[in-house]
């Protein structure tokens, strides 16, 4: 359904469709509000900021307000509420609440909703720009930013949510800072098990698979790679996850979290919730108890990989698959 920009009509934001790419771009980056804390936010407050009240709750319909209409001239923001939680950096995962406004009319016309888990990005160079607004803020902090629907959103975004906008109309975002993660596994390194694949990662934390001559193992394994220090999953925990996963031998994966614009997966602890999910059993297995930084790897031969229908494109039936798990956070419930 197509979207009037003169109809008072709000979109809920497509999570999915969005989560799809966000963009950090240090080119360019400006002094401002979080300068002192050795953290340069990418853009700068201005004129057009200023103007926009934004006195809701936190996490809640933001109320915002500002004269009509606003023109974009570039790429505004500043932090209005400074919360006092963990900063957020470059290579983070953060999770917003976001709310977009059409700046001719004041008109709110797309949505998180507010109303459960924000949306979680990735603060990497790609569009649109949630990740990029982010940096350097802290959770519990409110972002407004000014822009061009273009500048901010990016066409995909715009054609995904079925917005009747240009790509040169001024839109208005504030964006709710609710969690942060860290990008990556940050533990310290443990010595694999003899007959694994070896695991190198790039500098984003993403796994890379070198396998053994010697073929497959026929018991599960289940390994830290990583040992963190954080706090420890238990069962019914929502694990927030960066996945990968591939049969024993091949060249590429056939489920991986690093390639949906850096965007963790959330995975229930819960051994019900992951049969009804198609999923093996023993990856819960493997997560529970594990501490949050760790990187586990997991090895199922083929009586303990995916229940037979459930497989995803990729895996051959009779295979032995590997999984690497980055254990990122625990969610909010």
């Amino acid at each position: 359904m197509s979207v009037s920009k003169k109809r008072v009509f709000v979109r809920k934001l497509a999570v999915v469709a969005v989560s799809a790419g966000v963009v950090v771009s240090l080119a360019g980056c400006a002094t401002g509000p979080l300068a002192f804390s050795g953290c340069a936010p990418v853009y700068a407050a201005g004129g057009n900021t200023a103007l926009i009240e934004a006195s809701g709750p936190l996490s809640a319909d933001p109320e915002a307000s500002f004269p009509t209409p606003l023109v974009a001239e570039g790429v505004q923001s500043d932090t209005v509420i400074e919360g006092n939680g963990e900063r957020v950096s470059e290579g983070d995962i953060t999770r917003l609440q976001v709310t977009v406004y059409d700046a001719a009319t004041g008109t709110q016309i797309i949505s998180t909703g507010h109303d459960s888990a924000g949306l979680a990005v990735s603060v990497t160079e790609r569009e649109p720009h949630f990740g990029d607004i982010a940096q350097c803020a802290t959770v519990g902090s409110r972002i407004v930013t000014v822009g061009t629907a273009g500048d901010l959103l990016g066409t995909e975004t715009i054609d995904q949510n079925q917005l009747a906008l240009n790509l040169d109309d001024t839109i208005v975002m504030v964006s709710d800072v609710e969690e942060r993660f860290a990008g990556k596994a940050d533990g310290v390194d443990q010595l694999p098990p003899a007959g694994t694949p070896a695991i190198v990662t790039a500098p984003n934390g993403q796994p890379g698979f070198s396998f053994p001559t010697s073929g497959p193992p026929s018991e599960v394994i289940s390994a830290t790679l990583k040992r963190g220090s954080g706090e420890t999953l238990t069962e019914g925990d929502v694990a927030v996850l960066h996945m990968s996963g591939i049969e024993w031998g091949a060249k590429n994966t056939f489920a991986n979290t690093w390639e949906n614009a850096g965007v963790p997966t959330n995975l229930p602890l819960n051994v019900d919730a992951i049969v009804a999910g198609g999923l093996p059993v023993g990856i819960a297995e493997a997560l529970i108890g594990q501490k949050v930084g760790s990187q586990v790897l997991l090895v199922l031969p083929p009586e303990a990989g995916f229940a037979p229908g459930a497989a995803p494109a990729g895996v051959t039936s009779g295979s032995t698959i590997v999984f690497v798990f980055d254990i990122l956070g625990i969610q909010e419930q």
